[in-house]
């Protein structure tokens, strides 16, 4: 798959033209949830197979990372061509692509560092995607895993970019872009942040789980990938003002408030684009 900023185009052509999506289906399986993420416009059809299931952790009563493994099944509706791609994969790349699109559409400053909270494979794709859509000063990184994070760590320094793990409570003056990318149910970030920073939150993903703590929440402007995180994402229970979807954000309309908050739970629709740029659709 080619650059970030070219699957966040593609993401934002597949969102302004739309196609048929239905709400994913949750079904209970045995220590977890089997996920069912169909999409089709004109020229393709996808499903998206996803397990999440509780690690030891979760099953002895502690704070864990859940596994999740995803296939996604693809046919060219042109050509009858059946695919069968890997869905951690596109998963990665589309997630990190759709939040630099947000970004670069809704982010008030330009430059300045980047604080990645979750040092996993959502951690490492958001550290490419705003390396390529922004000017970088500086990487800070927190996370539960020592070896994840320095492993982050370095791969940043690898890049050219100063990096070190965030110890102190307060977010750095510095940092104009923030990304949440675990499975917490409680929040990951302290009530204040620098004024006009940018906040993808994309690891909560239930209405229990909350990276983001409500006071923080409620002086934002907050935007979300689709309707569906009205219901799915925790953060966005019990708002009291609109939020914004990232659809209504590219044809015009704005959220008011401080800093920029942009909450994604994710979506078939994003997959359609990933697929849709992989094949050579756009």
């Amino acid at each position: 798959m080619t650059g970030y900023l070219e699957l966040a185009q593609a993401i934002a052509r597949v969102l302004l033209r739309g196609a048929e999506v239905p709400r994913r289906q949750v079904l209970p399986i045995p220590g977890g949830q089997f996920l069912v993420m169909p999409a089709a416009d004109q020229e393709v059809a996808l499903c998206k197979l996803v397990t999440v299931e509780a690690s030891p952790r979760e099953e002895a009563g502690a704070q864990g990372r859940p596994s999740v493994r995803a296939e996604v099944w693809v046919k060219r509706l042109d050509t009858g061509e059946v695919f069968h791609l890997p869905g951690e994969e596109i998963t990665k790349k589309r997630t990190a692509a759709l939040s630099l699109l947000a970004a670069r559409l809704l982010a008030p400053r330009r430059e300045g560092a980047l604080l990645l909270v979750g040092p996993g494979a959502q951690g490492e794709a958001h550290l490419e995607a705003f390396a390529e859509g922004f000017r970088l000063s500086r990487v800070w990184v927190r996370g539960r895993g020592p070896e994840r994070l320095q492993a982050l760590l370095r791969k940043a320094q690898g890049m050219g970019l100063p990096a070190e793990a965030w110890a102190g409570e307060e977010v750095p003056e510095e940092v104009a872009f923030i990304v949440t990318a675990t499975p917490s149910p409680t929040p990951v970030l302290p009530e204040r942040v620098p004024e006009g920073t940018f906040i993808a939150a994309v690891g909560s993903f239930r209405p229990t789980m909350r990276e983001v703590p409500r006071a923080l929440v409620d002086r934002a402007a907050v935007y979300c990938d689709t309707e569906d995180a009205f219901v799915e994402a925790g953060e966005l229970q019990g708002l009291a003002k609109p939020a914004v979807t990232l659809r209504e954000a590219l044809e015009g309309r704005r959220a008011e408030g401080d800093p920029v908050l942009f909450k994604s739970v994710g979506h078939a629709l994003f997959d359609l684009a990933a697929v849709r740029h992989l094949l050579g659709l756009d």
